[in-house]
């Protein structure tokens, strides 16, 4: 199969299993943000001891696995904990409002090693493809509702995940297209088994402080409830979906990769509205195609050089 094809089916297929992370808090409507980051993290460890010889890791270079733990922590732990009490403090909407520009904000870092030139023929397409995050996703905003003294605090945590998953996103792309010491699939579970070093770490902290509820402190069904979700995340979003992310980026220019991530908003939305059972309003419809159309309009304009 053509390579550039391939790593587009990738992309979609990383973003369908990431979507899943859209619904995990109507699921767990109960479950604090650290309840939720460190059952997913946990999860994501232990499928990574499971699935990955641990000889092997410790073999590899110091540098390998110190870079492994910044990655953990930048691409999964504190990104995610950041993201869920942005999203408890200033809002859902504002939360999936600024994390929706992730693809605009990885496509232009990426695109910036090449000089700022090479942004000239991604300007109209990035600007359409940014009002169509804004006309989607403030379909259901209430910018003249009464806001908490924490949403400042909140949208600073959105904005801070924003960033640090951008610079995670290029810099993971770029360490494994040069990198010959770890595949795509083994790189996914290295991470994950330096997560569950910070995980095992991090639970026992959490309970003295109470910031997360003791397994014994949690309702029987609701504990079931956790654990499942758990599993969904660290196995589904995280695990397969590093491992689909890695091997669409060792094939995808980051232009293109960054931009693929839309579809995580897509399946997101999709997955969402079909467990509130609702449709989407036609400002979000329109939103979302818009975005979509930026998306075909950048890989039609930069096909031939990615080619």
């Amino acid at each position: 199969m053509n390579p550039f094809l391939l790593g587009i089916l990738l992309m979609i297929a990383t973003c369908a299993v990431w979507g899943l992370a859209f619904v995990a808090p109507i699921a767990l409507p109960n479950a604090t943000a650290i309840e939720v980051t460190l059952g997913r993290t946990f999860a994501y460890g232990l499928i990574s001891l499971l699935l990955f010889d641990l000889r092997r890791a410790v073999r590899l270079p110091p540098g390998v696995l110190g870079r492994a733990l910044v990655y953990a922590l930048t691409g999964n732990v504190l990104y995610y904990f950041l993201l869920v009490v942005g999203m408890q403090w200033a809002g859902a909407s504002m939360g999936v409002l600024i994390i929706g520009m992730a693809p605009v904000t990885v496509t232009i870092a990426g695109r910036l090693r090449q000089g700022i030139g090479a942004l000239k023929p991604l300007a109209f397409p990035l600007l359409l493809f940014a009002g169509g995050v804004v006309l989607s996703n403030t379909a259901r905003t209430d910018f003249s509702g009464a806001s908490s003294d924490l949403a400042p605090l909140g949208m600073l945590a959105i904005f801070s995940a924003l960033v640090m998953w951008t610079w995670y996103a290029v810099v993971n792309a770029r360490f494994l297209q040069e990198t010959h010491l770890v595949t795509a699939r083994e790189w996914s579970s290295v991470v994950g088994l330096v997560s569950l070093a910070v995980a095992i770490v991090a639970l026992p902290a959490a309970w003295a402080t109470g910031l997360a509820r003791a397994p014994d402190q949690v309702p029987g069904n609701e504990l079931a409830l956790l654990a499942l979700w758990s599993v969904l995340l660290g196995g589904g979003a995280t695990w397969l979906g590093t491992v689909l992310f890695n091997m669409a980026s060792k094939v995808l220019d980051l232009t293109i990769l960054g931009q693929m991530i839309i579809f995580e908003a897509v399946f997101g939305m999709l997955y969402v509205f079909i467990a509130v059972g609702e449709m989407p309003t036609a400002q979000e419809f329109a939103g979302i195609s818009t975005a979509l159309f930026a998306v075909w309009l950048s890989i039609r304009r930069l096909y031939r050089p990615v080619r």
